[in-house]
């Protein structure tokens, strides 16, 4: 497959976006739609769009620290009662950089892409540096818990690591201390990628009724790997 065979176009959001064949990419959000659908199926939709309103602002402050070297007054604070929980996780993410002192960042909001057993899989990058990555997260911490969030998280680190050929680490900011952990690529995740890209092929073919039964046999066969606090 030749990458001029690849061509880019413009998303509704002014992203670029790969297409191949008239084919546009898989991206991890699409994949795991139907495990979306199912974890965040009794959330209020008010809930979800402020808590990605929320995220936004977080990963555009984080990317700036390492851009432009800026960040908010109140990263320097010491008493933090009086900060709200965004403005906390972005206290103790900067916080965290600045004490490990990361080097050789190469930009962020990168787009990757690749073909992965004849499926073209891209993604855009939180924050690229020469011989790794990091993912930013600020989900509610109570998502440790549940086994299908943390599938979502996991998939979408694998297509980063396929797409890169990088490590990839996770850094979980959860307001209560930042979780920072390498992602291990194993067969089993392998698999289950292989599943939810036959899944989302086979949309209009599958019944509900199939569909569930197909996600209801990955999240058994899914165990989540321990993460903890730094």
């Amino acid at each position: 497959m030749k990458k001029e065979e690849i061509k880019m176009l413009v998303l509704e959001t002014g992203l670029f976006w790969p297409y191949y064949q008239t084919k546009k990419a898989w991206s991890a959000n699409t994949l795991t739609k139907f495990l979306k659908e199912i974890e965040y199926s009794e959330i209020p939709p008010h809930v979800l769009q402020r808590a990605a309103q929320n995220g936004k602002l977080f990963h555009q402050i984080v990317q700036e620290f390492f851009q432009q070297g800026t960040c908010p007054s109140f990263v320097d604070l010491v008493a933090l009662e009086t900060l709200s929980k965004l403005d906390l996780k972005i206290h103790e993410t900067i916080n965290f950089f600045r004490k490990r002192k990361f080097s050789s960042f190469c930009g962020s909001e990168k787009l990757h892409y690749v073909f992965h057993k004849g499926e073209l899989l891209a993604t855009y990058i939180d924050l690229e540096f020469q011989d790794y990555i990091i993912e930013l997260k600020t989900s509610n911490f109570k998502t440790n818990k549940s086994p299908i969030a943390r599938l979502i998280f996991e998939i979408q680190l694998l297509i980063q690591n396929l797409c890169t050929g990088k490590d990839i680490y996770l850094l979980w900011s959860t307001g209560q201390g930042v979780i920072f952990n390498k992602f291990q690529v194993s067969d089993k995740l392998l698999k289950i990628l292989d599943i939810l890209i036959d899944l989302a092929r086979n949309e209009n073919n599958y019944s509900l009724n199939v569909k569930k039964v197909i996600i209801q046999e990955i999240i058994n066969n899914y165990i989540p790997p321990k993460l903890t606090l730094v």
